[in-house]
């Protein structure tokens, strides 16, 4: 059975996060999180970390796709691939058409308590089958009998985000 799928990988960024894109991200992220927090704080009773903000005022959560704004950039650097996930072949696979920031958590006045998730997501591609812990897979979504296909191994951290029989 055929079906539709979307990827999705996520990778978590934080102060410990080693490649210097996760580093400029980081960086980015955090200094935009503290304008953000100002604007949603207000002079009453300032709290430091997210969480709270949250609790104190419910408008806080726009935060993460008000973040999202200062990682457009970055992403857009990647050219719509993520080639530190090649297909079975080795060859550069994971296609990119849009992302999803999410704040897992900050402190506006401690860095080493920011930390983001960035999910990426493909665009539909077909799910012919699952042989071997690997996914056959086409980019070609047209409904015909024949498909160039490549194959991607299960990875920790993709799963499938959307799934529909055809």
């Amino acid at each position: 059975m055929k079906a539709i799928v979307q990827l999705a990988f996520r990778i978590v960024i934080d102060q410990n996060s080693t490649m210097a894109w996760d580093q400029y991200v980081f960086n980015d992220t955090y200094f935009e999180y503290r304008i953000q927090h100002q604007v949603f704080d207000g002079k009453d009773r300032p709290v430091k970390n997210y969480w709270e903000l949250l609790a104190k005022n419910p408008n806080a959560e726009r935060i993460p796709f008000l973040l999202s704004s200062s990682v457009t950039n970055y992403v857009s650097q990647l050219k719509g691939e993520i080639r530190s996930l090649p297909d079975v072949l080795g060859n550069n696979f994971f296609p990119v058409e849009h992302f999803k920031l999410d704040l897992i958590s900050s402190n506006v006045e401690d860095p080493s308590k920011h930390k983001i998730g960035l999910t990426f997501y493909t665009p539909e591609l077909v799910l012919i089958d699952i042989i071997n812990n690997t996914y056959l897979l086409s980019k070609d979504t047209a409904d015909k009998k024949a498909f160039e296909t490549f194959m991607f191994s299960f990875h920790p951290q993709v799963a499938i985000a959307y799934y529909k029989v055809i």
